[in-house]
């Protein structure tokens, strides 16, 4: 069998991650390939088509700008030529069962003056600590841990020397978010909101780190929509990747990564297309690796990870007619959380009062018409069965949340359901968990595993992969395994 061309590396995998990866060591004057099995670049990123419009239907915001700014210059280039970036005053709408409503806004000011409108000056200071408190733990863990490999906590505390380790024993790991949350408000609806957060890594508030409250920072730096929606932001890296000299082949998926018994020679594509390669960079779940998926010859490359699973979701894209409550770009219309995250996670199964969180991506550009683009998302068990049966169930919840907070949905026209079942076939390895493992208990994130593998030229990237999900990790994570990368291979061939 021939090789149909080498490269100094094959991406293998268009998901953020791998795009982050891919464009960086192009930008940097290597000759890299870039190999997906879907025919659009995006991966999680993912658009919902009707009527002729395509409507987000995974992350719908970018936040932690600098990230991607980084990524952009590593290719002589800047973020703001390539994408059109509107910065998002009103962050979420926030209602509850019965009609109590709350919206937090970017200005800590305008969130500071409607929390004390909803609950009281009492609870102004608690929200004003919490916040200083959420900064903290970025500020200390960001350089340190989420721009670094994780290679154990041992060498962290290396890296940040004698000063940094009374920060570091301050990142308030031993304790869960909830307990963590009880410090700063007495409201249980405010409590309720900001233990949200743990969802964005597919976690409960319950079992998941206190650390993790740092994402409430992450906002306050600043959120910002993409026109076009998010994958505009895809196709923009996949552009720049191919304009430095990147080779996109997109529809190709792969059969197996080749070893010569030290390190991985080449990728295999399944039309039996040899690519050598002098490292390949894996954007997928590592269980595919350690499995034996992708070749008995780098199985033992990752080890096998027995960590409980992030959850799935199930979604709806539709356009609708929104009766009752005003809707925001990002409305959260609360359920219960202890018997949501009790379903999730302990009996596996769909929470019968779910909370339900909705993107009407024309709200905030335009004034929306009376028929608009409409996602909803509830939370759902990784590796749940799929049938007609299941999406009736979780519809009707979902139905019966959102009506219990005023709003009424008429979907006119064809609706676009996803289930853990189809999420499970789109990311295989995956079992439909969108964040990769779940982040439950106080040294998770050190398990999480490494960008390096036991194969000295084989690089993980991804959700499943330090430092976690989230368009921004995995880009941190693409960014980082680019420059080990460039700096193994040394100075770019002319």
């Amino acid at each position: 069998m021939e090789t149909a061309r080498s490269f100094d590396a094959v991406v293998v995998g268009a998901g953020l991650g791998g795009l982050a990866a891919a464009l960086a060591l192009a930008g940097d004057g290597r000759r890299v390939a870039l190999v997906e099995a879907h025919p659009e670049v995006g991966g999680k990123i993912a658009v919902a088509r009707l009527a002729g419009r395509e409507i987000d239907c995974g992350p719908s915001v970018l936040s932690m700008r600098p990230v991607f700014e980084e990524l952009f210059s590593t290719a002589g280039l800047r973020l703001d030529e390539h994408v059109e970036l509107q910065p998002l005053e009103l962050l979420a709408r926030h209602t509850w069962p019965g009609g109590a409503r709350l919206d937090l806004f970017a200005d800590e000011q305008r969130s500071t003056e409607a929390i004390a409108a909803f609950a009281g000056r009492g609870a102004v200071e608690g929200f004003r600590r919490f916040l200083r408190y959420a900064a903290q733990l970025l500020e200390r863990l960001e350089a340190p841990f989420l721009r670094h490999d994780n290679d154990g906590l041992a060498r962290l505390m290396t890296r940040v020397g004698p000063r940094g380790l009374v920060g570091l024993a301050r990142v308030d790991f031993g304790r869960t978010m909830w307990r963590a949350l009880g410090d700063f408000f007495r409201d249980p609806r405010l409590r309720q909101l900001f233990a949200r957060y743990a969802t964005y890594y597919g976690s409960s508030p319950f079992a998941a780190p206190a650390t993790l409250n740092l994402i409430a920072a992450v906002e306050q730096r600043g959120v910002w929509t993409v026109r076009g929606g998010m994958i505009a932001l895809a196709r923009a890296i996949a552009a720049a990747f191919t304009d430095a000299g990147g080779v996109v082949l997109t529809g190709h998926r792969v059969a197996a990564l080749e070893s010569d018994g030290h390190r991985v020679s080449a990728v295999r594509l399944a039309d039996g297309t040899r690519l050598g390669a002098r490292h390949v960079v894996f954007n997928g779940d590592p269980s595919r690796i350690a499995d034996g998926h992708l070749g008995a010859a780098i199985r033992g490359a990752v080890q096998p990870q027995h960590e409980p699973a992030s959850s799935s979701a199930m979604t709806w894209s539709m356009l609708a007619r929104p009766e009752g409550l005003e809707l925001a770009r990002h409305t959260v219309c609360f359920g219960d959380d202890a018997e949501e995250f009790d379903a999730l996670f302990d009996r596996r199964e769909l929470p019968r009062r779910p909370t339900v969180h909705l993107c009407a991506p024309d709200r905030g550009t335009a004034r929306p018409s009376d028929v608009e683009p409409v996602f909803c998302l509830v939370n759902a068990p990784a590796g749940l069965p799929s049938d007609d049966t299941l999406q009736s169930v979780a519809r009707a919840a979902m139905e019966a949340t959102l009506g219990a907070c005023g709003l009424r949905l008429t979907a006119l026209g064809p609706t676009i359901a996803a289930t853990p079942t189809d999420f499970a076939e789109r990311f295989p390895g995956t079992q439909g968990a969108l964040w990769g493992p779940a982040t439950h208990g106080s040294t998770a994130a050190f398990r999480r595993q490494s960008c390096r593998t036991a194969v000295p030229n084989l690089w993980l990237v991804g959700g499943a992969t330090h430092p976690g999900a989230g368009l921004p990790m995995v880009t941190l994570g693409g960014l980082w395994a680019a420059r080990q990368i460039g700096a193994a291979l040394g100075s770019p061939r002319s």
